[in-house]
């Protein structure tokens, strides 16, 4: 039995088993279990321990000129989805794009993440029907932004003469709306950084007083009020960037402009007859039309995207935070993972630490229930790591001060009885793991289902999902608490060796990422047998000295290249010119393990 000590210069020894009670300073747990909310408020600790563990996933936003070096580091510190457009890009560029982020990611799981898949999920954006502005010109080479002052004047055209050469007096954008623009009417650029009020029309251009004056760097958004952007359908060239997309086997699309549910269903028929039935579609919550209809979009989409930048524009900065709580609490309530978009960390583009407004604004996204903080900076800011680690650390923050059995509590009783057997039994498990304080939950599962009805619940730790299938891997990672492992290990025709493998492979990664200790509490979901259907099975166990030894270097020498070549056999393969880099890193590694590489 193993045991620690733990004494004072007072006090005789006291000997702390693992089904001791927690430390409450560490762990919230008084604060947590309280009554009412100024009880919980009120006990929450100033110094107590955050978790090492981030539950919050992030999204990062990427360039067609993003290096695999750069997915490395963003995997390195726990990123979860990778947000890209095909705006402007050829089919071969749109490959050449998506193979350099698939490349860093296989470089990291086979140097970094014990050649374990990391799972990313590559997530398209389609443009929609976007006003922006055109490309900066300047005489610095390397200044890629211009100031409008405020109190200053400027010309907005439409004139393509000026696409690639907007400048301090005259800014091109994609729109003939601003011709129909009278005297006093507004105009918004990058998400309402910097306000314009319309002087006077002219033939081909608006005079303009800036009214609230900021930078504003190349292709950034136009909003003009009173004039909105209504389609019924995709615009002929985000078909085309969902088929390319399909081509490529992207994990998700973010669908925008999404008014209603009739909308959602026509996108979501055109994805399925182009053969993309296994991609997740989103839907983008950017106006205020469809946010009256929110409730039946919620119900048609896989998941939500959360544009706050764009629903401000509509219904004004003083209400915004109002319906970012209406939206991810519905999508809590329903079940569905909410991705939030909100200029996060904006101020980081320039600077090396983040105004305070942007921290509170990271942690009460995450108060009101998101599961995923999208950070659109890293586009733009040169501390894109950073960037990353401070929204990590923000969310931990976040999730520490969550009144989670609470939260619990509400999830649950919104459950309508009767419900199926799998969705009862995962509402069990997260109770159990919130009674006896378990450090990890572990999920085998095939289509992760029951990995997110257990996420849905919001346990207090990590829920680990092991899945055979890549891309259910990929997607099931944006949601809350889950952590996502591609199992690709050959399968065991025995099914209680299959899952004993499995378990291994999470506690031993979970050990690595600082997730289980010895003497910790996991709670173990399990198919009871093969194709049972659900997870149904349902034990919990201590981490033992054993369980957390590392593999001896001969036998993990002996499984290195069988889990290589299944990788390479699973994975992203169709591109030649990725095969023979996949080829080249297997040579290495078994050059470093003495591995013949021949069949």
């Amino acid at each position: 039995m193993n045991s620690s000590l733990r004494s004072t210069k007072n006090e005789e020894p006291c000997i702390v088993y693992p089904w001791d009670v927690c430390d409450e300073d560490e762990m919230n747990a008084k604060a947590n279990f309280q009554n009412n909310y100024l009880d919980h408020m009120s006990n929450l600790k100033l110094k107590s321990k955050t978790p090492s563990n981030t539950l919050t996933t992030i999204a990062c936003g990427v360039l067609p000129n993003v290096t695999k070096e750069l997915i490395e580091e963003y995997c390195e510190n726990g990123v979860s989805m990778v947000v890209f457009s095909f705006e402007g890009l050829s089919r071969e560029q749109c490959l050449k794009f998506v193979n350099e982020i698939r490349q860093g990611v296989f470089n990291f799981s086979l140097k970094k993440n014990d050649r374990i898949p990391y799972s990313m999920a590559l997530v398209l954006d389609l443009e929609g029907s976007r006003i922006k502005t055109g490309s900066i010109s300047t005489s610095e080479p390397n200044q890629n932004m211009i100031e409008l002052p405020t109190n200053g004047h400027v010309y907005v055209t439409n004139d393509i003469t000026y696409k690639n050469k907007c400048t301090e007096n005259r800014i091109y954008v994609t729109s003939n709306s601003i011709l129909r623009l009278k005297e006093h009417d507004r105009i918004y650029l990058d998400y309402g950084k910097i306000e314009l009020v319309v002087k006077t029309v002219d033939a081909d251009e608006v005079y303009c007083n800036v009214y609230r004056g900021e930078f504003l760097g190349s292709r950034r958004s136009v909003h003009i009020a009173g004039i909105p952007i209504g389609t019924t359908s995709l615009s002929e060239k985000d078909e085309e960037n969902v088929r390319i997309g399909i081509e490529l086997k992207v994990d998700i699309i973010l669908i925008p402009g999404v008014r209603n549910a009739e909308f959602f269903k026509r996108v979501k028929k055109f994805v399925c007859d182009e053969r993309g039935t296994d991609i997740d579609l989103y839907a983008k919550i950017d106006n205020s039309v469809g946010l009256e209809c929110i409730d039946e979009i919620i119900k048609s989409a896989d998941g939500v995207f959360l544009h706050r930048p764009n629903l401000s524009m509509e219904l004004g900065y003083h209400r915004i935070f109002l319906a970012q709580k209406i939206v991810l609490t519905k999508c809590n309530i329903m079940g569905k993972p909410s991705v939030t978009y909100g200029g996060f960390l904006n101020s980081m583009e320039r600077n090396a630490m983040p105004a305070s407004s942007d921290v509170n604004d990271v942690v009460n996204a995450v108060l009101d229930g998101t599961d995923c903080i999208y950070l659109s900076v890293t586009k733009r800011s040169e501390h894109q790591v950073h960037c990353v680690e401070f929204a990590s650390s923000l969310c931990r923050q976040g999730e520490a001060a969550i009144w989670k059995q609470q939260l619990f509590s509400e999830l649950n009783n919104k459950s309508k009885t009767p419900i199926d057997p799998a969705h009862a039994i995962s509402i069990g498990c997260v109770e159990v793991s919130l009674k006896c304080n378990a450090a990890a939950i572990i999920v085998i599962t095939t289509s992760g289902l029951s990995a997110k009805i257990i996420a849905r619940y919001r346990p207090m730790c990590p829920v680990m999902a092991i899945l055979r299938h890549g891309k259910c891997a990929r997607k099931i990672s944006v949601w809350r608490n889950l952590i996502a492992l591609h199992y690709i290990d050959p399968i065991e025709t025995v099914w209680s060796k299959d899952v004993e493998n499995r378990t291994k492979l999470a506690m031993k990664f979970a050990k690595k990422k600082g997730i289980l200790n010895q003497g910790d509490l996991i709670l173990h979901m399990r198919c009871s047998k093969q194709n049972a259907g659900f997870a149904n099975n349902m034990s919990l166990f201590y981490v033992s000295e054993g369980d957390l030894a590392d593999t001896s270097e001969a036998e993990r020498s002996f499984s290195t290249l069988k889990r290589i070549k299944r990788f390479l056999r699973n994975s992203m393969t169709e591109n030649r010119l990725i095969a023979l880099a996949m080829l080249s890193i297997e040579k290495q590694i078994s050059k470093t393990f003495q591995i013949s590489t021949k069949k």
